[in-house]
């Protein structure tokens, strides 16, 4: 009863918060609230599809008291579709130097040299200070790059599957793998301990295979405060993972996603240092999936917009085939408001409010049938005075705080090497 009467009061504490941000409140989740830690609950959640067979999910998990809010980043990837593979990286897609370098430049050098279309990627292993040699294991394309050092790891086995594995496993298999630090879930069961809260960076595998790579940001109270082992455990498993392994974490936690019809990766998360910090290995998400030039959909930068009254906002439509690539818009089709009096269009992308509260969708109509939608959800949160007062004066101390900790870091590492 207890549980109950303090669900039901987050629950409506969770509307108001929302209501008050401009953050959608109707949703069907993708987590089982139910396998969370006690009075944990989804309080926002956004999906969008990056390709076929690539889904990524925004979310915000928060307790009743409000004061352990939670911003987290996942990737799903199905790897039966035969167009999507993991593959595992290092400084310049190489392993000719030790030498630790963003996520983006795995990427961008796994693109350059294999000719894959890299649509998402996560950092992997803990590495050394020094030279930036990996802790634990690396397998790039079948060869062992870096032995596992009795850490345990990920693997793309050469049949395609993923597998979670303790380093005195077979890597007879193994096409692709990276080590973490400890497996947190197994056989659908936690198996972790308590510790700090901090970002952390987790690779799961579903009973049916599909991985899911998950993010979580920290060290940035209030707006997230991180996780701890059993916690992160427990969101895994809320996502149906039977398997997960933690990988490295703090500073060096990074997610970046290539959206549909987008030029680059995007670093979804916030780095708790305020930047892509240099780091060892990474697991990339890639489409071998070619342009077919003919329009299948069309794709929104977001699933909601907000906009405050009387202000404008430009909304990011595209046409995309169906493999995710940018194509022609079909003759005939436009972008138009469902309602005439709430705004207005201004060429085609740039939505002016007229001052009027509530939501309007915008539409692409093509023969008369909408076949694509996004919500503008105009809000006055934006022009409350005092808000906006206190909203400016965290943001310059939350400034302050992450070039502080960006100083801290650099120091730490080229003096004392922490991570």
């Amino acid at each position: 009863m207890k549980k109950n009467v303090k669900k039901v009061l987050c629950f409506c504490m969770s509307i108001l918060m929302l209501v008050s941000a401009g953050i959608p409140t109707v949703f069907a989740s993708a987590l089982d609230e139910n396998l969370l830690w006690e009075d944990t609950y989804v309080t926002s959640e956004k999906t969008w599809d990056i390709v076929n067979g690539v889904v990524e999910r925004d979310f915000i998990l928060n307790n009743a008291d409000n004061n352990a809010q939670k911003k987290c980043f996942v990737m799903e990837i199905d790897l039966s579709n035969p167009d999507i593979s993991i593959i595992a990286s290092y400084n310049n897609h190489s392993t000719k130097e030790w030498k630790r370098s963003p996520v983006r430049q795995h990427a961008y050098a796994a693109e350059d040299k294999l000719g894959v279309n890299v649509i998402g990627a996560i950092n992997g292993d803990g590495y050394s200070h020094d030279v930036g040699e990996p802790g634990g294991l690396l397998i790039m394309d079948s060869v062992l790059c870096h032995p596992a050092n009795g850490f345990p790891y990920f693997a793309i086995l050469k049949d395609g599957t993923a597998d979670i594995r303790y380093a005195h496993e077979s890597m007879d298999d193994v096409k692709e793998a990276v080590s973490g630090f400890q497996i947190i879930v197994q056989d659908g069961k936690s198996c972790t301990y308590h510790n700090k809260l901090n970002p952390r960076t987790c690779i799961g595998i579903k009973a049916d295979g599909t991985v899911v790579m998950f993010v979580v940001d920290g060290r940035q109270d209030p707006d997230s405060v991180g996780m701890d082992y059993p916690e992160m455990a427990a969101t895994m498993i809320s996502m149906g993972c039977v398997e997960a392994i933690e990988m490295d974490g703090g500073g060096s936690s990074t997610m970046l996603v290539k959206r549909m019809a987008s030029g680059d990766l995007d670093c979804r998360n916030s780095p708790s240092y305020g930047y892509e910090r240099n780091v060892g290995s990474s697991l990339l998400v890639c489409t071998s999936a070619k342009p077919t030039g003919i329009f299948d959909h069309i794709a929104f930068s977001e699933t909601e917009y907000f906009v405050s009254p009387y202000e404008s906002i430009y909304v990011e439509a595209v046409a995309v085939d169906s493999n995710g690539y940018e194509t022609e818009f079909p003759e005939g089709g436009k972008l138009v408001l469902s309602k005439d009096n709430m705004g207005r269009l201004r060429g085609t992308r740039l939505f002016s409010s007229n001052g009027t509260l509530g939501t309007v969708n915008l539409n692409y109509v093509l023969n008369d049938e909408v076949i694509a939608s996004a919500p503008i959800t105009i809000t006055t949160e934006a022009d409350n005075i005092v808000e906006s007062a206190v909203g400016s004066v965290v943001d310059i101390f939350q400034t302050i705080i992450n070039l502080f900790r960006t100083l801290i870091d650099k120091i730490g590492e080229k003096f004392f090497g922490i991570v």
